[in-house]
Order: structure tokens, then sequence, then C-alpha cells
């Protein structure tokens, strides 16, 4: 990998207010700024996208010039170029990073079929998945080492959710265990191996599961739901999103260590969350809730998309403007 050096980077004066409730310790009752810090980019490169922490100061995500995209990991005051996915160079998502540096994530293929990858030391290489693969996509990464998504064997058959566990390389197996015969995706992966797993109805319907060595308890809502979906898991608590059965539209909730649902203030999904409870959604905009209690609303102008918090308590986003993308971080000071 390549790692430029660079000048430490400006510091963007987008400030968000700061709600406190009751209860809260004398540390968090202190004035709380977020304030949003430029991620540097390397001469050629125009625009950016920061995505996902990788909880040690370290922030993934894909950076442009005149080719195809580039993954790029930004340490301070370094940018690590892993340069192009080469069997995937289009449409490229970077999902996450872990705290040694890999990043995974897929790129398109073909037209409609993507190709899963992660970086290994100076390259970023494919995913094993069983010859004649349809599609096969990373969305998670844990410190362990192990990589969670989805694949599809055939054009026509239903996604199924997977593992690449760090303990058995150049394998992929299928997580086992889970209800019926719909399809399956894993999102996220906790230090523990307990892995967040979506099974969606044809009709798009989804249900959220803890599964862990085979075995799946459902994510039960806080109040009869449609549709419930566990969007990322840290030191055992989970965030997603829940559709109410009285049809009064999307809520973000969460859920502790033993399963029990809370909904999120003003809030209609949540994504991301750290091991110390800091969570990332949207509501009125991009949302920060701290302990379940609402805590900042981003600034919504230019368009600002929210990447995956860390346990360092930074904040990746990207901000939009004619169609040009900025790589940021968000801190509270």
């Amino acid at each position: 990998m390549r790692a430029v050096r660079l000048a430490l980077p400006a510091v963007v004066t987008a400030v968000a207010a700061v709600v406190v409730g009751p209860g809260t310790t004398a540390a968090a009752e202190a004035a709380c700024t977020w304030k949003a810090a430029a991620l540097p980019l390397p001469t050629g490169m125009t625009q950016g996208r920061a995505v996902a922490a990788d909880n040690a100061g370290g922030y993934a995500g894909i950076m442009m010039g005149s080719g195809p995209e580039r993954v790029a990991l930004w340490k301070p005051g370094t940018v690590v170029d892993y340069g192009q996915v080469p069997f995937a160079p289009y449409l490229v998502t970077v999902a996450d990073v872990n705290r040694s540096g890999t990043v995974v994530g897929h790129g398109l293929r073909t037209m409609y079929t993507y190709g899963a990858w992660r970086s290994v030391g100076t390259r970023i290489e494919a995913l094993p998945v069983p010859e004649g693969t349809y599609s096969a996509t990373a969305k998670a990464v844990n410190d362990r080492g192990d990589i969670v998504g989805q694949y599809v064997r055939k054009l026509g058959e239903k996604g199924r959710a997977v593992m690449w566990p760090a303990d058995r390389p150049g394998q992929m197996v299928e997580l086992t265990g889970l209800p019926g015969t719909d399809t399956t995706v894993a999102n996220d992966i906790d230090e523990d191996g307990t892995v967040l797993v979506d099974v969606v109805t044809a009709n798009g319907s989804p249900t959220g599961y803890r599964w862990r060595g085979g075995v799946a308890t459902k994510l039960v809502p806080p109040v009869a739901s449609k549709d419930v979906s566990g969007e990322a898991i840290s030191a055992g608590r989970v965030v997603g999103w829940i559709s109410p059965a009285d049809g009064s539209g999307l809520r973000a909730v969460q859920w502790d260590a033993a399963g029990k649902a809370s909904f999120l203030p003003e809030g209609r999904s949540a994504q991301s969350v750290n091991r110390d409870g800091l969570v990332v959604g949207t509501g009125s905009g991009t949302v920060i809730w701290r302990n379940g209690k609402l805590e900042a609303t981003l600034p919504s102008s230019p368009q600002l998309f929210a990447g995956k918090v860390g346990d360092d308590g930074g904040v990746p986003v990207y901000t939009r403007t004619d169609n040009k993308d900025t790589p940021l971080v968000y801190r509270c000071g």
C-alpha cells in the first residue's frame, strides 16, 4: 500500500447544537459542540467519501480523480492508498474497516453482478466464493478479521447470508439455523462473533435476528411491527429500525445486550453504533444519540451522508455539492 504524507487538514466550521437529557453524567452535561474536520486528498484526487471508522482514529472510504475509484484509509496526516479494485473497479462500495486496517466491500463486476473484496497487506483481493457464484457483497468485518455479507449462487436464486471466517482462510460459509427459506443478508458482526441478519420476504419485508453459532434469536420490537431490521451491533447493543403495525412510519430503535428494545427519540432509522452507546442515524437529517438520548443533528446543507461511527467517537461523513464529494470527520469537543 502507498502512504502519502499530507499537511494537517483545516477545520470545517460546521456546528450542531446539543441536546442533553436528565440523568446524564457531569462530563456529558458539559457543553458539547460537534465540529467537522476535512480529510485531505492526495495530489490528483479531487473527491472522496469517508464511510467507516477503524476504531483507532482512522477512516476508510474511497477517493477519486480522473480514473476509477481508489480504496483509501485516512490516518492522522496520512492517506493509505490501497488502489483500485482490479476485478470490480466501478461503483465501488467500502463497507467497513477494522483496527488492523483491513478494508472490506464490493464493486461492480458486470451490469448486474458484484464482487466482494478485502484488503490484504499492499493489495486488494477477491473474497473466495464457490465456483460459478453469480454475485457477492461484503458488509462488515470485526477486529479478528471475520467478514460477513451475502452471496447469490445463481441468477434468479435468493441471496444467502455468509461469513468468511478469519480462522479458515480461503473459505466462505453460509449461516445455518436461520428460519424459513427467504432471502437472508448479514448486516454486521460483533467482536464476539454475533452476526446481525435480516430475513427478507419476497415483498421486501425484513425480520432481524442475532445469530451466533448456528442459533438465531429474533429481535423483538418495542411495539407490534410489520418490519424489523437490525443494522449495526457493538458490545451486544443493536440498533436499527422498525415499521410499526399502526402505520405511523419508520422508527429508530435500539436493543440492549439482553434484547430489550427502546425507541431512539426523533429518529427514523439508526445505522451505526459504537461500544460506548454513541448511535448515528436519520431523523430530520443526520442524528446522533448518546445512551438513548438525542444529542445532535448535523447540518443538512450541503447534502450530508454519514458513515459508521468509531469507538474513538469520530463520525466519518461526506458532503456533496454540485456532484462533488468531500470527505470529513465529525467529532464532539
